[in-house]
C-alpha cells in the first residue's frame, strides 16, 4: 500500500532530521488535515515542509484523501474538487519537498508565486512498486536520499540533480526487470524543481 510505504519513508526522515538536531513537527496520519496544515504553516513558519502523501495537480491530500494544501481551484483532471479555499499564503518562506503524485504539476508553480522559495515534486504519478520481498526498498534507496541530502545542507538543486543521477543508475541496474526499471525511469522523468535552485536548509 503506497500510503503505508510513504508513511514509513516519513518516519525514517523524521528520525534522520532529529538525529541531525532539527526541530521537527510531525503532522502525519489523522493529524494531516487542511486546518492543521494551515495552522502549523501560519504559526511556526517552517523552513521546509516534507510531504509524504497523496497529491493532485492543484493540491496535496491527507490519508483521508481530503486536501491539505491547495490553491483552492477545481481540479477535474486528476482528483476532482478540493472544496476548500486556498491556503497558499501560509507557505510564504517555506520550501516544499513533496513525495506525492502530480504535486509538481501546477501547485508547485502556484507555491512559488505565493512566496515559497523552492518546490520539488513530481509532475505526474510518483510510482512505487512493492511486493512481499521488499521491492519497495529499491524505490526508497533511489528517492529518499534526496531528502537526506537537503537535511545535510545540500542546495535543493544539487539534491534534486543527484536524485536524477541516482534514479538513472537504478534504471540501468534493474533494466532487465521492467517492473522496477520502468517506474524508476518515469519517476526520474517527472521529478521537477521550481524556484531557487540554490536554496538550502540551515540547521
Amino acid at each position: 500500500d503506497a500510503t503505508f510505504i510513504l508513511d514509513q519513508w516519513a518516519l525514517d526522515l523524521i528520525s534522520y532530521a532529529t538525529a541531525l538536531g532539527y526541530p521537527v513537527i510531525d503532522i502525519g496520519g489523522s493529524n494531516l488535515t487542511y486546518e492543521r496544515m494551515t495552522d502549523i504553516l501560519t504559526q511556526t513558519k517552517p523552513a521546509a515542509l516534507f510531504n509524504f502523501s497523496h497529491g493532485c495537480r492543484t493540491y496535496l491530500m491527507g490519508n483521508d484523501m481530503k486536501c491539505t494544501l491547495t490553491r483552492g481551484w477545481e481540479d477535474t483532471e486528476s482528483c476532482g474538487v478540493c472544496g476548500m479555499p486556498s491556503n497558499l499564503k501560509a507557505i510564504s518562506g517555506t520550501t516544499i519537498i513533496a513525495f506525492s503524485c502530480h504535486s509538481g504539476a501546477q501547485l508547485s508553480k502556484c507555491a512559488i508565486q505565493y512566496g515559497s522559495p523552492a518546490y520539488a515534486g513530481f509532475s505526474d504519478n510518483l510510482i512505487v512498486v512493492s511486493d512481499k520481498y521488499g521491492m519497495q526498498n529499491i524505490f526508497k534507496e533511489a528517492l529518499l536520499p534526496m531528502a537526506y541530502h537537503i537535511l545535510e545542507g545540500w542546495t535543493i538543486g544539487a539534491a534534486t540533480e543527484q536524485a536524477r543521477v541516482d534514479l538513472l543508475e537504478f534504471v540501468k541496474k534493474y533494466k532487465p526487470v521492467e517492473l522496477v526499471s520502468v517506474p524508476l525511469y518515469y519517476n526520474r522523468k517527472y521529478l521537477v524543481l521550481e524556484g531557487d535552485h540554490n536554496w538550502k536548509l540551515s540547521s
